[in-house]
């Protein structure tokens, strides 16, 4: 059967009828932009979730996109809980069936929340979701810097998921265009791409989920009293070998615009407190330690992304965009110049300077 019979209901529905499986609906689901993702419901009513990684973005088909992706996703899937513990309500999708040749991956339904879209919800605890997050991060980090994502047998610690690896340098390599349309200089922009943007080929920390952003953790209620959320991590495609920094940097540049414009209910300065704190106790316990140098990338990825991303993606009006993009390039100043001072004054440590203030005295 040809993958391209994937990329449509029907083409999933025969599919599933040569493995003896018959669905009682196939709905694609809408929000994404590479793949195709369909929730599967069978007769006892159970849902499971279909992603198909077809030559191309699913928005875009005429953008070609390397589908070795699902490959890494699926690697990924299957050594996480090896890193994960147990009695966390935090957890990367289980996994359920993957076909390499045809690209298409099976894993547990999640629910139909994400938490971006359902962050303005009063029964949710943000803050303890935030703590919750973090944690989990930082777990996913330190259990992983010598956990290898090599597609073959080899533990090699330098092989990498190559499309993780160039997507996400997109932001740096096209940031001169939004400093360009905001009024500030793109040579600047230039220089964060070589100084920092070339890193990414080469950080080789620990494994880093390569997409952490509030629309990757879907939230389901555990009960009808609704007193509990289970929180699952999803889209591992662009896993890569590299900084814990970038992770972290993304989530909090997200949750810093949901805070924002979705009601100020906490979520970034709760992350980034939680997340520094969880790795002053790895690091007590032998783990990788963090730093001047580590915070410096943390500032330089979000500065990036707050500058960068709310161009593309509205989050309000022009006046509104263009005091984000003077946000992020003011952290970017703070951090190329290593002024530490005005680094703890920007937005990025609003309401957390006092924890990560003892990280950067402590040099390195």
């Amino acid at each position: 059967m040809p993958a391209a019979s994937l990329t449509t209901e029907a083409g999933l529905k025969a599919y599933l009828a040569t493995k003896n499986i018959t669905p009682t609906s196939i709905t694609l689901l809408t929000g994404g932009t590479a793949n195709y993702v369909y929730r599967v419901t069978l007769a006892d009513g159970s849902t499971s979730i279909y992603k198909h990684a077809a030559p191309y973005l699913h928005m875009n088909t005429n953008f070609a996109f390397d589908p070795t992706r699902m490959d890494y996703e699926d690697r990924t899937l299957e050594i996480l809980p090896s890193l994960q513990k147990t009695d966390s309500n935090v957890q990367a999708a289980k996994w359920y069936s993957y076909d390499k040749e045809e690209k298409l991956l099976c894993i547990e339904d999640g629910g139909e929340w994400n938490l971006k879209t359902a962050y303005p919800d009063p029964k949710l605890d943000v803050e303890q979701i935030g703590r919750d997050l973090a944690r989990w991060l930082a777990g996913l980090h330190t259990t992983s810097t010598t956990t290898s994502l090599s597609l073959t047998d080899e533990q090699d610690l330098k092989a990498n998921n190559p499309v993780g690896v160039g997507i996400y340098r997109h932001s740096y390599r096209n940031l001169h265009t939004a400093l360009s349309k905001y009024g500030h200089d793109p040579k600047f922009a230039e220089r964060i791409d070589e100084e920092f943007g070339s890193k990414l080929a080469t950080d080789n920390e620990c494994v880093c989920h390569g997409d952490f952003w509030p629309g990757n953790v879907l939230v389901k209620f555990e009960d009808s009293e609704e007193a509990k959320v289970n929180l699952t991590v999803v889209d591992l495609e662009m896993v890569r070998r590299g900084t814990s920094a970038t992770d972290v940097a993304q989530f909090v540049a997200e949750a810093f615009l949901l805070d924002r414009f979705r009601g100020g209910r906490g979520l970034h300065p709760v992350f980034l407190n939680t997340y520094a704190r969880a790795r002053e106790t790895a690091e007590a316990e032998g783990g990788i330690r963090i730093g001047r140098e580590w915070i410096k990338r943390v500032a330089i990825h979000w500065g990036v992304h707050i500058a960068f991303w709310p161009t593309g993606v509205q989050w309000t009006d022009r006046e509104g965009t263009q005091n984000l993009v003077d946000i992020g390039i003011a952290v970017l100043q703070a951090a190329i110049a290593e002024d530490w001072r005005k680094l703890r004054e920007t937005h990025l440590f609003v309401g957390v300077a006092d924890v990560w203030t003892a990280l950067w005295d402590r040099g390195y």
